[in-house]
């Protein structure tokens, strides 16, 4: 029985889950039953605790709590982390919450292999849009050099620090995607603007890039790495997407997709279409779609070199196992791996089982 369905079954009759009931002498709850469907209300008397000390659930906190004292926060997430969601999930917390700040979510990934100058323009413009109180002629929206743009840059943080009307904040994810003297920029002008109101700022940024991307930093402050779902909070974002679904459905598939979030989110995008959660590997790799041919051509590519094509079979088992630098940080960086800190040192294991599907 798996965790969640022994917490369901403490919960719902006050004993262990071998516990019988004397006149029938029958299992109260079996977590073979099909029938039993987990909803939002059962997911929350599986507790609180479940999903407050989740990895994810922790990354969450901690940006929310930087962003509200007005710190910046560069998140680093693997792939196939659905950032995007993350962020609009944080920007509703941090708008109803107290302080509150007012968001704006924004993603350069589209800017991926454009000019520098197109991409001068279109982050002037989306800076433009956190202060609704100037009007457009007074905001900068397009230079001809790098001065130019870090002036540009100094200029709208002003304005912003002046006009707007709540505390604001900036969550940009794909910044990966920006050119690198783009990125450098737009760092430095958001620490320069910090260091001119070092108590009272009005305006802070989350920056949101690939988990390569450790060389991003703002201020010196610590990065927050964004992990795949835990298992019940895996399993909730299934729930709130899909509605209610039978317990060893939605296990079948948390356990399939490892937590990866845009897995996750396919699936349950996938059941609220459907009516149902597949079972089979083969029929849950079919709903994935595009992302099962995303994964496999992960695959495809690593095992393109034959040491890194070795090392990922002999992961398939799904356990974790002491890390080997030279070869499972590039399996990491595809997406496949997760690194794990364990009491015996630094480890890894399969991301997920869907990905075993795909080594030979």
């Amino acid at each position: 029985m798996s965790r969640v369905a022994r917490r369901l079954a403490i919960l719902r009759v006050g004993g262990a889950p071998g516990d019988m009931d004397r006149g029938t002498q029958r299992p109260l709850w079996s977590a073979a039953d099909e029938t039993t469907l987990l909803g939002p209300d059962q997911l929350l008397e599986v507790g609180r605790e479940a999903f407050d000390t989740s990895p994810r659930a922790r990354a969450a906190r901690s940006a929310r709590a930087a962003l509200r004292r007005m710190e910046p926060v560069v998140l680093l997430a693997p792939r196939w982390s659905a950032t995007e969601r993350f962020l609009e999930d944080l920007a509703q917390d941090l708008a109803v919450g107290e302080p509150t700040v007012a968001c704006r979510v924004v993603g350069f990934r589209h800017l991926q292999g454009r000019g520098v100058v197109e991409a001068w323009r279109h982050t002037l413009q989306l800076l433009g849009r956190l202060v609704d109180g100037a009007p457009r002629a007074e905001l900068p929206s397009g230079v001809a050099d790098r001065r130019g743009f870090r002036w540009a840059l100094d200029e709208l943080l002003e304005t912003i620090h002046e006009k707007a009307m709540h505390r604001t904040a900036l969550l940009a994810h794909g910044c990966d995607a920006l050119p690198v003297e783009l990125l450098d920029d737009l760092v430095a002008a958001w620490r320069d603007y910090y260091a001119r109101h070092p108590e009272h700022r009005r305006v802070t940024s989350l920056f949101a890039a690939a988990d390569t991307a450790r060389w991003l930093a703002v201020e010196g402050r610590p990065i927050i790495y964004l992990a795949d779902y835990a298992e019940t909070e895996a399993l909730a974002a299934m729930v709130g997407r899909a509605g209610p679904k039978p317990l060893r459905s939605l296990e079948r598939a948390a356990r399939f997709t490892g937590g990866i979030p845009a897995l996750v989110e396919r699936l349950a995008d996938f059941a609220r279409v459907g009516g149902a959660l597949p079972s089979r590997p083969k029929e849950i790799l079919d709903a994935l779609g595009g992302l099962a041919e995303e994964l496999r051509g992960a695959v495809d590519i690593v095992c393109a070199h034959e040491l890194l094509a070795e090392r990922l079979a002999s992961l398939q088992h799904g356990e974790p196992t002491p890390m080997v630098p030279e070869l499972d940080r590039q399996l990491i960086t595809a997406g496949l791996l997760r690194p794990l800190r364990t009491a015996r040192g630094p480890e890894v294991a399969l991301r997920a089982p869907a990905i075993a599907l795909f080594v030979t």
